[in-house]
């Protein structure tokens, strides 16, 4: 049966009305019961396809952010080897040293990123460039940091991290000179306690609405100890500070 949801239930009162009007015939049974296997087969046949449907959009959605990380990921390792290579060519090899320890590094955080224990938040994290050309994002992992070993809800923390991203990411505004820079510290402290210290540096849109903003996303998860301080001494650099749980 081709008819969308409504019309097919629409549909059956015609059956309905066989039946009333002739109580006593088996045949407008028949076709009542008949007609209602139909209508409902069809309706569950149409929600498997929409089922189906919103499963290969969100897999399509998935392998295009996945292609996209990728890619930005190799241009950043090639612009990288393009410079090891240029120096191991004019013999600087110290400076060839610190591409060395800064490709570790990046790599090392990455890795880190990746254990974070929730899939959801170390994938926007690892794929953040390529939502969003405002704003860098860089991100510092304590080694051995995993957020489902923490005494916290995993599912709520990682919703709240990524609120507090967003809350900064959609006010950045693009800036004069230079670049908007997003530095994401996550740490354990005692007890089991999260730390994420926030170091903005760049142009903000409605900067005095901002702690508010934080606040709402944290949703009781967790407490802002510090938001939007200066930082650095510096009138474009803020630091926020937020301890999980909200205890701390």
């Amino acid at each position: 049966m081709s008819l969308k949801g409504p019309a097919a239930l629409a549909s059956l009162a015609m059956p309905v009305a066989a039946v009333l009007i002739w109580p006593r015939s088996w045949w407008a049974l028949i076709v009542f019961v008949l007609w209602t296997l139909g209508v409902f087969a069809g309706l569950a046949a149409r929600q498997r396809k929409q089922y189906r449907e919103n499963c290969d959009k969100l897999l399509a959605h998935a392998q295009v952010s996945t292609i996209r990380t990728l890619s930005h990921h190799r241009h950043d390792w090639m612009n990288e080897l393009q410079i090891l290579y240029g120096y191991l060519r004019l013999n600087k090899l110290d400076k060839a040293v610190d591409v060395v320890d800064r490709i570790r590094t990046k790599m090392e955080q990455d890795s880190r990123v990746s254990q974070l224990g929730y899939p959801e938040l170390s994938s926007y994290l690892l794929s953040f460039r390529t939502i969003c050309d405002t704003m860098r994002l860089e991100v510092e992992v304590e080694d051995g940091l995993s957020l489902d070993k923490l005494p916290l809800e995993a599912e709520s923390l990682s919703r709240a991290i990524i609120g507090l991203v967003n809350v900064i990411r959609f006010r950045a505004s693009v800036p004069l000179a230079g670049e908007n820079v997003l530095r994401m510290e996550l740490t354990q402290e005692e007890g089991g306690v999260l730390k994420i210290v926030m170091k903005y540096c760049g142009e903000l849109a409605a900067a005095d609405s901002i702690t508010e903003e934080l606040e709402k996303c944290l949703q009781g998860t967790g407490r802002l100890a510090q938001g939007l301080e200066p930082a650095e001494n510096s009138a474009q650099a803020r630091k926020m500070v937020i301890h999980f749980p909200p205890s701390a």
